[in-house]
């Protein structure tokens, strides 16, 4: 029965890890390929746009924009002209370009529509023909359709920068970098021009892919053999062991009364690992069952009554013992938290600052504690027309409050509420000094563009606090 059991469990096993690790391979080669071509694509078009640049950027700094304008106007080769025909002809002969240039175009519409000034070329395709020498002042319209014409008559602007452009010649599909070139009051004169063959990029990214996927599939197929071996001896079998020692002692326990039958079957797993650390906790499981079933409802007992202390002595740590509002370490805690939204770019809140007047003239008058109950009933005025913002204490006169939400929404009327209830307080002659209470009130709003942190605007509330309680002639002694 146990050697049935085993092929109906074991080999089911193996074979799933077996199938898991064959597609694990698959989906491992296509990502890597996948990741490597798209890499490698980006790759090889920044280098070729930064190197074709580079190359365009140095030809342009040793053109004499007037002298190339004479040039162009009278059809005659300057020296400087022949300098720049050498200098372009050493830079296709070493950079590995197809075609180097320089043209004026003229119009969209051919014929005629395109002016040749300069073309590079190297000594080996000028004697195989394949690179002809352009004369100055032809035209040629005739290979430049309107479409890709005018991808050239654009760039006849004031932008200093090299641009790119697919473009389908005859010679094959071409990627132009181009740029123009200047006359010394910053005029356009031409454009410069730079070419490699497209079919050249495709080729070397085709060779990359083949080589990607196959080494990422050989790669994939011995991982996947070693992990499907190690898997199988390391898992799949000890699993199998470890079943039938369970099975075995669900036999015989099932219904059973007698203690000592609840003996567990060695499986005989030596792996140092978790599987043999499974292995002895079940073979001790019958003898401790009841041991440690009481552990558990012991241990959460005490997990309970740890996690009520734990929330005791959070509320005590961050709990002002007079108000119950928030203390200077609660304060603290939320700037951390604003400055965390403020950097995400999630913030919208303001904050209030109170400073209750008169405290000191109620201690020294009254005693302190009366000098408590005035604050402690500025306190309960805040929380009246608040819904939920946070109020913090981080002085003995000073409360600051962070409206968000509806109390953000309404900040204004809030404030101007807490102010009509001390107005409405001091007139009357039946209250007390001390419950008579009277604070200066300072509001800032958080402004992206103003504030970089939360203190900003603390310290812009703190002010206008203060501005406050000068026009309230109620500043401290």
């Amino acid at each position: 029965m146990n050697k049935d059991n085993n092929k109906i469990i074991r080999n089911p096993l193996s074979r799933a890890m077996t199938s898991y690790c064959i597609m694990f391979a698959i989906l491992f080669a296509i990502f890597i390929s996948t990741m490597n071509f798209w890499i490698y694509s980006q790759d090889m078009i920044n280098r070729y746009q930064v190197y074709t640049a580079d190359i365009l950027n140095y030809v342009v700094r040793s053109i004499d924009g007037d002298d190339l304008q004479e040039c162009i106007r009278t059809g005659q080769k300057s020296k400087k002209y022949l300098e720049l025909q050498k200098l372009t002809n050493d830079l296709k002969e070493t950079h590995n370009l197809e075609f180097l240039y320089i043209i004026k175009p003229i119009s969209e519409t051919p014929p005629n529509n395109m002016m040749d000034v300069l073309a590079a070329y190297t000594q080996a395709g000028k004697d195989a023909g394949t690179d002809g020498l352009t004369d100055l002042g032809n035209l040629t319209g005739y290979l430049y359709p309107p479409e890709v014409a005018k991808s050239y008559l654009v760039r006849m602007d004031k932008n200093p920068a090299v641009t790119f452009f697919k473009n389908d010649t005859e010679f094959g599909n071409i990627y132009t970098a181009i740029r123009p070139i200047f006359n010394s009051q910053g005029e356009p004169i031409a454009v410069i021009c730079a070419d490699v063959l497209i079919d050249e990029i495709e080729a070397g990214k085709t060779r990359f892919i083949h080589m990607s996927i196959l080494t990422a599939l050989i790669s994939g197929f011995i991982l996947v053999s070693f992990m499907s071996f190690w898997l199988h001896r390391r898992i799949a079998e000890p699993i199998s062991r470890l079943k039938n020692s369970a099975v075995s002692f669900i036999l015989k326990t099932h219904a059973e009364v007698d203690l000592d039958a609840f003996d567990f079957e060695d499986p005989q797993i030596n792996t140092n690992d978790e599987l043999q650390d499974l292995a002895i906790a079940l073979s001790s499981m019958c003898a401790e069952m009841k041991t440690y079933t009481e552990e558990l409802i012991l241990a959460d007992r005490e997990m309970n009554d740890l996690r009520e202390k734990v929330v005791e002595m959070d509320t005590i740590a961050y709990q002002d013992h007079l108000t119950g509002a928030g203390n200077k370490a609660a304060y603290e805690k939320y700037l951390t938290r604003l400055d965390k939204d403020i950097f995400s770019g999630k913030a919208e809140f303001a904050v209030a600052m109170i400073d209750i007047n008169y405290l000191k003239k109620i201690n020294d008058n009254f005693g302190h504690d009366k000098g408590n109950l005035y604050i402690i009933k500025m306190y309960s005025l805040i929380k009246t027309f608040l819904t939920a913002a946070p109020i913090f204490r981080i002085g003995g006169d000073e409360f600051v409050l962070i409206l968000q939400g509806d109390d953000y929404r309404h900040a204004g009327q809030r404030l101007k509420s807490i102010r009509e209830r001390m107005e409405v307080q001091k007139q009357n002659p039946e209250l007390e000094p001390w419950e008579k209470v009277s604070a200066a009130i300072g509001l800032a709003y958080y402004n992206i563009l103003e504030h970089d942190r939360a203190r900003e605007v603390v310290k812009e509330a703190d002010q206008k606090m203060y501005a406050n309680k000068k026009a309230m002639h109620a500043c401290r002694d």
